[in-house]
């Protein structure tokens, strides 16, 4: 009789070199970048709410100045707080829509 070999079987044992210490090695690694892209998220929904923030105290300084100079006073620290919320939130929105989107390295 002949040595039967199953050949492409299901049940034929699969070569797998080290077990699962690939994924072991890798999981760390797989944790971090999910933490990274879960941190560039939420800065990028923090950015859109101050970018929303930045144009609603504009669209406020805009809409009250006539009543101000009618007044005799300045606009006091708004303007420097809607400089600020624009620097610090349109940079990142930039570079977040090209690292998400443009970025591909295919």
């Amino acid at each position: 009789m002949g040595d039967r070999r199953g050949t492409g079987s299901a049940g034929g044992r699969l070569y797998s070199p080290g077990g699962c210490g690939c994924a072991l090695v890798l999981a760390p690694l797989l944790a971090v970048s999910v933490g990274l892209l879960l941190v560039m998220v939420g800065y990028a929904l923090a950015s859109v709410a101050m970018l929303a923030g930045a144009v609603a105290i504009t669209v406020r300084l805009r809409r009250k100045r006539p009543e101000r100079e009618a007044a005799g006073r300045g606009p006091g620290a708004w303007p420097l707080i809607a400089s600020a919320l624009y620097i610090l939130s349109v940079p990142y929105l930039i570079f977040f829509i090209w690292f998400m989107f443009f970025s591909s390295h295919s």
